[in-house]
Formats: structure tokens, C-alpha cells, sequence
């Protein structure tokens, strides 16, 4: 059995009232939508599948301290990501070994298994845009580049 629809009587200064919760909710909402969108404008984070962390080599260097070299490389095809800014917080000193490695001197009070907490900055595919400038009548470019995106993970290295 359906439910009977009423109509209620509102008083003006309500109907007033209602409306305008209507409004500020609608704002509301807008506003949130709004936030939403330039927080996503800002860098992607990467599914931690397209990516991985590998360690390429690791050197005793000092009582305690380990150096040891991360690259990042694609998932996919295993291929290395040269044009990454890869960085880890945990590192006392920093090295760009060669193009798409980085060493970290870490401490290591204790022999055995060790990880280490690293992130990379990859920037996204550069693009060219033209423009047309009528009153000059000539064609501009400029490089964009995308949006870059931020990868995370961990490895695990051995320290002697």
C-alpha cells in the first residue's frame, strides 16, 4: 500500500528559512567540490604496480654506515626511470650516482637485514602547445610539462 502524500501548511517566514538552508547547502557543496579539485591539481601519487624500488648496490662505508645505490625502474618492462627525483629521509648524504640512480649513506648500527624508506619524483610527459598571436601574426611554442607523480616504497638491503 503506497503511502498518502500531504501537503503542509509552511508559514513565509520558514519557506524563507528553508530556502535559504537550501542555499548555504548547495554552497557547501560546491565549495567542498571546489577544494577537491585543487587538491587532485597538484601531483599524482603512482599506483605502487607501475613502479618499483630495486637496490643496485650496497658498500660498507664506516663503522655503522652503509652506502647504498636505489634506482626506479617501470614494472611493466623493467626499464629504469632516468628522469626521477629520488629521495629517502632516512639518508644522512645524498649522491646522484649516474643518471637514474641514487646513492644514500645510511646508518646501520647492526649487521644483517636493513630497509629503507625511499620516495622518487617522476615528472610527467612534456608536451608542446602553439599558439597564434594575431596582432604580430606569428606562432608561438612553449614546453608544458604534466603533472608529476609521486611514488613511494620501501627496500630492503643486507648490511655488513
Amino acid at each position: 500500500m503506497a503511502p498518502q502524500e500531504r501537503e503542509i501548511d509552511v508559514e513565509p517566514s520558514m519557506r524563507k528559512n528553508i530556502h535559504g538552508l537550501g542555499v548555504a547547502l548547495a554552497a557547501s557543496v560546491a565549495t567542498f567540490a571546489a577544494a577537491v579539485a585543487i587538491t587532485m591539481s597538484g601531483p599524482a601519487f603512482a599506483a605502487s604496480l607501475d613502479y618499483r624500488f630495486e637496490v643496485a648496490q650496497v658498500t660498507p662505508a664506516g663503522p655503522g654506515k652503509s652506502d647504498v645505490t636505489v634506482r626506479l625502474v617501470r614494472a611493466t618492462d623493467g626499464t629504469l626511470v632516468s628522469n626521477a627525483e629520488i629521495s629517502a629521509n632516512a639518508a644522512t648524504d645524498t649522491v646522484a650516482a649516474r643518471s637514474g640512480y641514487r646513492r644514500f649513506r645510511v646508518d646501520t648500527p647492526t649487521a644483517g637485514p636493513q630497509m629503507l624508506q625511499v620516495s622518487a619524483k617522476v615528472p610527467g610527459p612534456t608536451r608542446i602547445e602553439r599558439t597564434f598571436n594575431s596582432s604580430v601574426k606569428a606562432m608561438f611554442e612553449r614546453k608544458v610539462p604534466g603533472k608529476d607523480k609521486i611514488v613511494t616504497g620501501t627496500v630492503n638491503f643486507y648490511a655488513q
